[in-house]
């Protein structure tokens, strides 16, 4: 929605820069006193952004740029890992977590925000789900102060043993990596 939100502001701020340079009712006219100290002819007036230039950057700069001690967001976010077991299913939610006290938005190359495997106790692979290059459509993941990103993945009920689920979040400003080792009851 940001993103969305931002793009309108761009387009906004070009078509203003860009129009015809007569004034409407709505915009600002230069107080009297202004036009007398003033010797040159009168001029449009200029909008907020007219000189300089529309920067786009990814991650955003605002995402960086703090006062005090809160200066790096990314050193405060955190992931974990919760499994739940059920008759013929497993469970898992990995959940990345803002512990900063500003909001953060998150940017990936595709739709696929994690990828995660499953290893046997002796590493053996049993299941993975890999980056997928297919979609190559961009998201975002904007994460508020105190907020989560939840991610649930089910799997069908392994064999008795114990196992070892690593999850990876993708984002291009920070890989979180986060293992949890589990058992599997009869």
């Amino acid at each position: 929605m940001g993103v969305k939100k931002g793009i309108v502001l761009s387009i906004f701020l070009m078509l203003t820069a860009c129009s015809d340079g007569n004034m409407t009712e709505s915009q600002n006219q230069p107080s009297t006193s202004e036009q007398e100290e003033s010797s040159s002819p009168i001029r449009s007036p200029k909008t907020e952004n007219e000189d300089k230039e529309i920067e786009t950057t990814v991650p955003a700069k605002d995402d960086f740029d703090f006062q005090g001690e809160d200066k790096n967001v990314l050193s405060k976010i955190e992931a974990s890992i919760s499994f739940t077991e059920e008759e013929s299913s497993l469970h898992f939610v990995f959940q990345v977590t803002n512990n900063a006290k500003h909001a953060f938005t998150f940017h990936f190359d595709t739709m696929q925000q994690y990828a995660y495997t499953i290893r046997k106790a002796d590493g053996e692979l049993v299941k993975q789900v890999k980056t997928s290059s297919d979609i190559k459509l961009p998201s975002t993941a904007f994460i508020k102060p105190g907020g989560s990103s939840l991610y649930e993945v089910s799997e069908e009920k392994l064999p008795p043993g114990s196992y070892t689920i690593s999850f990876a979040f993708l984002a291009k400003e920070l890989e979180l990596k986060k293992s949890f080792d589990f058992s599997v009851e009869q």
